[in-house]
C-alpha cells in the first residue's frame, strides 16, 4: 500500500507567489508612473472624441456601461462565490470571495489615490463611480472575466470551451474599454491601471485559493516524475451529485498529482447501494476505495471492506453523511479528497445484523457502521420526504418527527450479552455505533467507533415532559428517566408484532427480531491525522 502523504511542492508554492508577486509589482510601477504625471502626454494623445450625449454611439456606450457596472458585476461574483461554497468547492469558493473583494478594494484605492477624473458630457452617468484611477469599471470587469475563464477551467472543460469563454471574456473586456474611453469615462491611464489592478487580484485569489486544486492543468510543475504502483477505485451514488463530470475531473486532478495509477469509477444502483461496485472495486485490486454518496452507500461498500484491510475514504455527498461526521471527516469535497490521501488509516468496529423478515418468513442479515433503530426511529425515517431533504436538509427529520408525535409504544424482550431478557414496553430501542446520530444529535456521548461495544437506548416516555428529558440527554450526556443508554457486544431484541425497522437512517422494512454483534475493529477508514 503507498503511502498517503501529500507530496512536496515547492516550485508550485513559488509559481503562485511570483506571479501574484510579479502582478502586484506591474501594478504598483504602472500607479508610480500615472502619480507622477509620466503618462500624461499618452492620454493627451489618446484623448477620447467628443461623443454627443444623445447620439446612438454615445447612447450604446453609456448603455454598455451600466451592464458592466462594477455593482452588478460585484453581486454576480458573490453569487458565484455562495453557490460554489454551498456545492463543497470551498477553494474555489475562497479564491472568488477574494476576487469579489477586489471590487470595493478598486473603488476605496481610487478614492484614496484622488486623481481627477477627466472632464466628460457623461458625467452625471450612473456608470460613472468611484474616482479616476485605477478605474473601479475595468477592474470589475477584468476580475469578472477572469472568474468566468476560472470556472470555466475549475471544471475541466474541453479546451475549446476553454478557448471559446477566454475569448469571450477578452472581448467583454475589451470593448467595456472601449465604451468606458469613448464615453470619456477615463483616461487610457486609467484603463490601464485598471486592468493591472483587476490582474493583479485574480492573481492573489488564486494564490489565497490555491492554484493546484482549482487549475491544476495551469501548473503540472507540481507533478511527480515517477508513478505510484497504487490505484483508488470510487464507488459512487450518480444521484447525489449534481456534475458528475466535475467530480471525476476533481477525483482524478488530486489521484494525478500524486503519481497513482488511472482511477476505476464504479457507480451503484437503485437495487443495489454498493455492495456489487465494493467487490469489483477488491477484485481489481484497489488500494483505496474512495466512497462518493450518501449513507446508504457507505454502509454497504463497508460491509464488503469488512476484513479485507482494504482502507476507505469518505467523500461526502448525503444530507446525513453520519460516519464522516462522527469521524471528523470534512463534508467539503475538496478537503476530502486530500484527507483521503494524506489522513491517517484507522480501524473502526463494524455490527452485523440479522433480522426475521416477516413478510418473507426469512432472516436477512446485513452490516452497519453508524445506527440500527426500531420503532419510532424508524418510522420517522420512512416517512422523510426525500425533496423536502432536499431543500431543509436535516430539517425535513423534523418534520417527520412532528408527524409522530405521539407514537405507540410496544413490548421489546432486550438481551445483552449472555445476559438473561429483560421485557420492557418502548416506542423506540437504537444501537449506536457511535455517538452522532441523524440530525447532528448526540445520543451516546461515550461512545466511540473503535471501543469493541454497542451503545442502546431504550426509550419509554409516558408524559410530554419525558421527550423534554431526552432533549437534556442529548444536551447534558446524561442518562434521563425513560431514556435509558447501556452497551454491549451483543443485543438481542424481540417483539411480539413487527415494527419498522433502519440501518444508518435507511428504512429496511418490519422486523420482529434483531440479533446485533459487534465486529471490532474489522474496517480500516481514512480519518484526520
Amino acid at each position: 500500500m503507498a503511502r498517503r502523504t501529500s507530496p512536496p511542492r515547492p516550485r508550485l508554492l513559488t509559481l503562485e507567489l511570483s506571479t501574484a508577486a510579479l502582478s502586484l509589482l506591474a501594478f504598483a510601477a504602472w500607479t508610480w508612473l500615472v502619480l507622477t504625471g509620466r503618462t500624461t502626454s499618452l492620454d493627451t494623445r489618446l484623448d477620447a472624441p467628443a461623443l454627443p450625449l444623445r447620439s446612438v454611439r454615445g447612447q450604446l456606450s453609456e448603455a454598455f456601461s451600466l451592464l458592466t457596472h462594477p455593482l452588478l458585476v460585484l453581486l454576480a461574483v458573490l453569487a458565484v462565490a455562495v453557490f460554489s461554497y454551498k456545492k463543497r468547492m470551498r477553494r474555489l469558493a475562497i479564491a472568488l470571495a477574494v476576487a469579489a473583494a477586489g471590487v470595493p478594494a478598486a473603488l476605496a484605492l481610487s478614492a484614496w489615490l484622488g486623481v481627477g477624473l477627466p472632464p466628460t458630457a457623461f458625467a452625471d452617468s450612473v456608470s460613472r463611480l468611484g474616482g479616476a484611477y485605477p478605474s473601479s469599471h475595468i477592474a470589475a470587469i477584468t476580475i469578472g472575466s477572469w472568474v468566468m475563464v476560472t470556472l470555466v477551467r475549475a471544471h475541466r472543460r474541453p479546451g475549446s470551451s476553454v478557448l471559446t469563454w477566454s475569448l469571450l471574456a477578452g472581448c467583454l473586456t475589451l470593448l467595456t474599454a472601449v465604451a468606458q474611453w469613448a464615453t470619456g469615462l477615463a483616461h487610457v491611464s486609467d484603463i490601464i491601471g485598471g486592468s493591472l489592478f483587476g490582474v493583479a487580484v485574480a492573481n492573489v485569489a488564486l494564490m489565497v485559493g490555491g492554484v493546484r486544486p482549482i487549475l491544476v492543468d495551469w501548473a503540472h510543475q507540481g507533478l511527480p516524475t515517477e508513478q505510484v504502483n497504487a490505484h483508488a477505485a470510487v464507488v459512487l451514488n450518480p444521484t447525489k451529485f449534481d456534475d458528475l463530470s466535475l467530480l471525476r475531473r476533481r477525483v482524478e486532478a488530486t489521484v494525478l498529482e500524486r503519481g497513482w495509477r488511472p482511477t476505476t469509477w464504479l457507480e451503484t444502483s437503485a437495487d443495489d447501494p454498493g455492495h456489487e461496485a465494493a467487490r469489483r472495486a477488491l477484485a481489481d485490486g484497489a488500494d483505496l476505495v474512495l466512497v462518493a454518496g450518501g449513507d446508504g452507500t457507505v454502509r454497504a461498500v463497508s460491509a464488503e471492506l469488512v476484513g479485507t484491510g482494504v482502507p476507505m475514504a469518505l467523500l461526502p455527498s448525503g444530507t446525513g453523511n453520519l460516519l464522516a461526521r462522527n469521524l471528523g471527516v470534512p463534508l467539503d469535497v475538496d478537503s476530502a479528497l486530500d484527507l483521503a490521501f494524506a489522513g491517517r488509516e484507522r480501524a473502526i468496529d463494524v455490527v452485523g445484523v440479522t433480522w426475521l423478515d416477516p413478510q418473507e418468513q426469512a432472516e436477512r442479515t446485513e452490516r452497519f457502521v453508524v445506527m440500527a433503530g426500531l420503532g419510532l426511529d424508524a418510522q420517522i425515517m420512512e416517512d422523510t420526504n426525500d425533496d423536502l431533504k432536499k431543500v431543509i436538509r436535516s430539517g425535513a427529520y423534523a418534520v417527520a418527527a412532528m408527524q409522530n408525535a405521539v407514537p405507540d409504544p410496544f413490548p421489546v424482550a432486550v438481551t445483552l450479552d449472555d445476559g438473561e431478557a429483560e421485557e420492557r414496553s418502548t416506542v423506540m430501542a437504537l444501537m449506536g455505533n457511535v455517538g452522532t446520530i441523524t440530525g447532528g444529535m448526540t445520543i451516546f456521548p461515550d461512545a466511540q467507533p473503535d471501543d469493541g461495544a454497542l451503545d442502546l437506548m431504550i426509550a419509554s416516555p409516558d408524559r410530554v415532559i419525558d421527550w423534554a428529558r431526552l432533549g437534556t440527554q442529548i444536551l447534558t450526556g446524561r442518562d434521563a428517566e425513560g431514556f435509558r443508554t447501556t452497551s454491549a457486544g451483543r443485543v438481542l431484541i424481540e417483539t411480539d408484532k413487527p415494527v419498522p425497522f433502519e440501518l444508518d437512517g435507511d428504512p429496511v422494512g418490519s422486523t420482529r427480531r434483531v440479533e446485533a454483534v459487534v465486529e471490532p475493529g474489522a474496517l480500516t477508514v481514512i480519518v484526520p491525522r
